[in-house]
């Protein structure tokens, strides 16, 4: 009798996304194959301790951060895999990634260094850019800045954080008279701040995971928000259409599927990742690289893979099967 292995959906962590991130966990825990395998629920609480759940939510045995894997040979909680959905930090900025290579998991997500690049988002401008990927036009400025800032910029514009996710602390704003005030929000989540050009055009989101040496491209998305912004209630509490397929011209699905796949292989991307662009008359602008998307009920992705063919099961397998093969390369390259 064959015994499904443990798995580990990890979620979580000390960001201010905590909430989204077990949504995502619970959705995707549910379309698990329990054939292949056995998951569990693991959520990092803010002491930075593991804690194992059961049902209810009943916590089964909790351990510290760097000990998630356990020493007990085929104990059920066990884990030398893990799906990580912790969205923000620790995990998309790249602090767990070496904690579980340490501990010798496999994981589902991107790199430490590919993670802290794509959560840079002043960064990941500059290198989409080397590669060709066009940007929106934007300065940075540090906290301790904004009293003395000086926007160059035609308004309306954009203010978000540097490194942050769920589109906390990002804002619209139409005049100067409103801009300190969005500054110093954004400044709450990070000590670097963006103020970028806000551009008109559509707003699209691609999905992509790699499994071998096939890169598969979702559907693409058109995201139609209610307010001016793809902000956190259009993301999360319904105010905003999400049309999948969208409804684009086939010269501009091509150049979004070619932008995506470029954007893949310059950031040595992992796993199941969403890309988000805006298309205007003009060209193709780069938004923003998620390397842990939203997997909840409400989430772009697991839309994208229902338009797909895919079950939130099939997708779960490609996951952990990228995951292995990514750790397989990983420990080939240390010896």
């Amino acid at each position: 009798m064959t015994t499904s292995k443990p798995i580990a959906i990890l979620f979580g962590g000390v960001s201010e996304e905590g909430a989204i991130s077990a949504a995502s966990a619970r959705n995707l825990y549910k379309a698990i194959d329990r054939s292949r395998y056995n998951p569990f629920l693991v959520e990092l609480t803010k002491d930075n301790t593991w804690k194992v759940l059961g049902e209810d939510d009943a916590v089964l045995i909790e351990r510290p951060l760097h000990d998630l894997r356990g020493h007990s040979d085929g104990h059920p909680h066990d884990f030398d895999m893990a799906l990580v959905l912790i969205h923000g930090a620790p995990a998309e900025n790249g602090q767990l990634q070496p904690l579980l290579e340490a501990q010798g998991i496999a994981y589902s997500c991107c790199s430490m260094k590919t993670s802290c690049l794509t959560f840079d988002k002043q960064l990941t401008k500059v290198i989409a850019q080397s590669v060709k990927v066009r940007c929106a036009k934007g300065q940075s400025l540090h906290r301790e800045e904004i009293s003395t800032f000086h926007c160059t910029l035609d308004f309306p514009v954009i203010v978000k954080p540097n490194e942050s996710g769920s589109s906390y602390g990002v804002h619209k704003v139409d005049s100067k008279d409103a801009l300190e005030a969005a500054l110093r929000d954004a400044g709450k989540y990070s000590d670097k701040i963006l103020v970028e050009e806000f551009i008109v055009g559509r707003e699209v989101a691609v999905g992509l995971i790699q499994q071998n040496d096939d890169v598969h491209v979702f559907p693409i998305t058109e995201i139609i928000p209610e307010g001016a912004f793809f902000d956190y209630e259009a993301k999360y509490e319904g105010k905003s259409q999400e049309i999948t397929p969208a409804d684009i011209d086939d010269e501009v699905k091509i150049i979004l599927h070619d932008r995506a796949k470029k954007l893949y292989e310059a950031f040595s991307l992992q796993g199941i990742v969403r890309i988000d662009f805006f298309v205007t008359k003009e060209d193709v602008f780069l938004i923003e690289i998620n390397t842990i998307p939203g997997m909840s009920a409400a989430s772009i992705i697991p839309q994208q893979c229902e338009a797909y063919g895919w079950s939130l099961q099939r997708l779960s397998n490609h996951m952990i099967d990228a995951a292995w093969l990514n750790h397989s390369v990983n420990q080939s390259n240390t010896i």
